[in-house]
């Protein structure tokens, strides 16, 4: 009996040491959308992420709720995909060219750059590695959004890839 329960508490503690859990995680996105990040687990595998951005001249905070699976890799378990969705508020740049004569000469434009409130809607989708020993991440993430401009204009970009590093504590 003895060696039945020694055999259940070492097949316990393999398979969480497998796993590689951490519980909050923070640093840098690099790519259209570049800023930092701060990742919170909230269950074993489900997360918030925030993440502060400078995008097209302005400020932005975006918040999207990801889940975690591990891939099943026969040469790694320290993968991992996330897919998530969430929302940004924020302000931007917005160019605004109007026309407003047209002569023999050619015509003549006004060109106005403007600071507009954004806010919108996020997807996330992406691979995490898992490197507990340094304690860190590394990550590729492609995260499309839905902007309302202003309440005047939309606009969406479906390819905002980043990869990110994050160090673990």
């Amino acid at each position: 009996m003895k060696i039945f329960l020694c055999s259940i508490f070492a097949l316990i503690s393999i398979s969480s040491a497998a796993q590689q859990l951490y519980e909050k995680s923070g640093g840098v996105r690099l790519g259209h959308t570049s800023g930092i990040t701060f990742k919170k687990f909230v269950t074993e595998d489900e997360a918030v992420e925030m993440i502060l951005s400078g995008r097209n001249e302005g400020m932005q905070y975006t918040a999207t709720y990801l889940f975690h699976q591990p891939m099943e890799f026969s040469f790694n378990d320290r993968f991992y995909l996330h897919y998530g969705i969430g929302g940004h508020v924020g302000y931007e740049k917005f160019d605004d060219i109007s026309k407003t004569l047209s002569n023999a000469a050619g015509d003549e434009f006004i060109y106005e750059s403007k600071s507009f409130f954004t806010m919108g809607v996020d997807a996330s989708l992406g691979i995490e590695y898992r490197w507990l020993e340094v304690p860190a991440t590394f990550g590729f993430d492609i995260k499309p959004y839905f902007n309302f401009i202003g309440m005047r204009h939309t606009k969406a970009r479906f390819w905002d890839a980043a990869i990110s590093f994050k160090y673990v504590f």
